[in-house]
């Protein structure tokens, strides 16, 4: 018994049919490697425009009435967060949904606002999205971490190592204890571990230095 499709690609006509599907797989298999190469670049854009928004809107009477009330909304600014070490100034926006976080950075949302006591906690991306944290693993003692708000600014300190563990610090994507609550006034930042993988995070602790009303 002859099986059907064995001698599909048997004779001139076959070869040319395999030869055709197999320059229309490699065509796929580029163009999928090509977006994969292309798509951080295009989340980078995509944030980069978005921080435009960000800055724009920020500036506006109705987001600093807002932050007075403590209604700002998931997505909106919040905070401008400045890491000299860094080289960073961007928005960090309320809030830790993808909407929020394809900005670059979110505010958690059950932690105080910046300056505030507690332990206020920021997240970021590390390798899209404008990568705002993508060398948060260079920070160490003594570097300085500015939040701007529309009612003052509040620089932090890094600080050492503390607790039995460094700082920075990495946990599972699953610890939430970096950012459990304090009755000190804390800054904790955190993203994904290791770099292009989001099985840990990575975490850094800074305590508020002084607080400067703005004009």
């Amino acid at each position: 018994m002859k099986t059907p499709g064995l001698n599909l690609f048997k004779g001139q006509s076959g070869r040319r049919a395999l030869a055709t599907a197999l320059s229309a797989l490699a065509g796929l298999m580029i163009l999928g490697a090509g977006w994969l190469g292309a798509y951080p670049l295009y989340t980078n854009l995509r944030a980069g425009r978005q921080q435009e928004q960000l800055f724009a809107a920020f500036a506006t009477p109705r987001i600093q009435e807002a932050y007075r009330a403590g209604n700002i909304r998931d997505a909106e600014p919040l905070t401008r967060i400045v890491i000299p070490k860094l080289k960073l100034n961007m928005m960090v926006v309320e809030g830790i949904s993808l909407k929020a976080l394809n900005t670059g950075a979110g505010h958690y949302p059950m932690t105080p606002l910046p300056g505030e006591k507690g332990n206020v906690g920021i997240a970021g991306h590390r390798t899209m999205y404008g990568k705002p944290f993508h060398d948060l693993d260079i920070l160490k003692a003594g570097d300085k971490i500015m939040l701007i708000t529309p009612l003052a600014t509040h620089t932090y300190e890094v600080g050492p190592a503390f607790g039995g563990h460094s700082n920075p610090w990495v946990v599972q994507n699953n610890d939430w204890s970096p950012v459990a609550q304090s009755d000190e006034h804390l800054l904790t930042l955190t993203t994904c571990h290791p770099k292009g993988s989001s099985k840990q995070r990575l975490v850094v602790r800074a305590k508020l230095l002084s607080s400067e009303p703005r004009a």
